[in-house]
């Protein structure tokens, strides 16, 4: 039987951008990145006060486009507004309904017998929450006759007392799925290069390692749960804000071989959107994520995005 290469190369491979709906100038340059073509999917957070608008931005201009991404639901506990309603939320939400924990907590509280269901409890409404305002945004059919994706802001998805909650709710209210992000990253390719390795950042080694040591117990979850479950690699933790073409052009075939040897799918994550000072509002609680998203990384990116040959 005759195959083609190419074609099952780009059957493997997902450009993947993720923090639409994060701000609008964010979104304004993730749609830059779709209307040359460059992504594959992206993901959409559900909470921020601009979703409405680029819910709007997003619909007005997809029947344009020579390919439209793939939607994913951009689960958000981080920062944001909260979709259930604080009353809801007591342990993630403030009085204003604005998310007040980050990844420790849910770290500690998924090893704490004494909260674990009363946090999954609120985790399950959120994300049902958030769920249902992505379709009220995109469409009613996501769930029903189109599938739904998700992922996890700042990966907490990853999280087993987050992935219960959300395989849980995916089951009580139907919904069919066809994706949930795993990071898993493979951690030899970056070694390819050596004189690459001075400029991987010690933090983001830390979470490849812890994100890495949850992966195989999600994966046979999803396994178990997901009909036709494909395994992946992520490539985006080591280098998250320096995905820049020197170092994604030097990595990447060691990359790609890596998921072909494996027969695993490679989703490849991008931050292109970044966002301006005068964005940064009450719903942005974190300092140092608020550096990221006013970061030249980010543009460096969408930089990488726009130039790469991915062939």
């Amino acid at each position: 039987m005759e195959w083609n290469r190419k074609e099952i190369i780009l059957k493997m491979l997902d450009i993947h951008a993720d923090d639409y709906a994060l701000s609008i100038n964010a979104s304004e340059q993730i749609l830059e990145c779709i209307r040359a073509g460059r992504l594959d999917s992206i993901s959409v957070m559900t909470n921020m006060s601009c979703f409405g608008i680029c819910a709007k931005m997003f619909r007005t201009e997809k029947e344009t486009w020579t390919k439209c991404p793939l939607l994913t639901v951009h689960l958000n506990f981080m920062e944001g507004h909260c979709a259930a309603g604080s009353e809801r939320l007591p342990h993630l939400t403030d009085e204003r309904g604005y998310f007040k924990i980050g990844w420790k907590d849910l770290f500690l509280w998924n090893y704490c017998p004494w909260r674990h269901s009363v946090i999954k409890a609120e985790l399950k409404a959120e994300i049902k929450a958030q769920t249902e305002r992505f379709r009220q945004g995109y469409g009613m059919e996501y769930g029903r006759t189109k599938p739904l994706r998700f992922d996890g802001h700042q990966h907490t998805q990853m999280l087993p007392i987050v992935y219960k909650a959300l395989l849980e709710v995916i089951k009580e209210e139907g919904y069919s799925t066809e994706y949930i992000r795993v990071t898993k990253e493979p951690v030899r390719p970056f070694f390819k290069k050596r004189s690459l390795v001075k400029t991987y950042r010690p933090v983001n080694v830390v979470k490849n390692l812890l994100l890495n040591m949850y992966s195989p117990g999600m994966e046979k979850e999803l396994a178990k749960h997901l009909d036709g479950f494909r395994p992946m690699y992520l490539w985006g933790v080591m280098l998250s804000g320096h995905m820049d073409m020197g170092r994604v052009a030097a990595l990447f075939v060691p990359m790609r071989e890596k998921a072909e040897r494996e027969n695993r799918l490679l989703e490849i994550l991008f931050h292109p959107g970044s966002s301006k000072e005068e964005e940064m509002g009450e719903e942005f609680n974190s300092g140092e994520s608020r550096k990221f998203y006013l970061s030249e990384g980010r543009k460096a990116e969408y930089g990488t995005v726009m130039k790469m040959r991915w062939e």
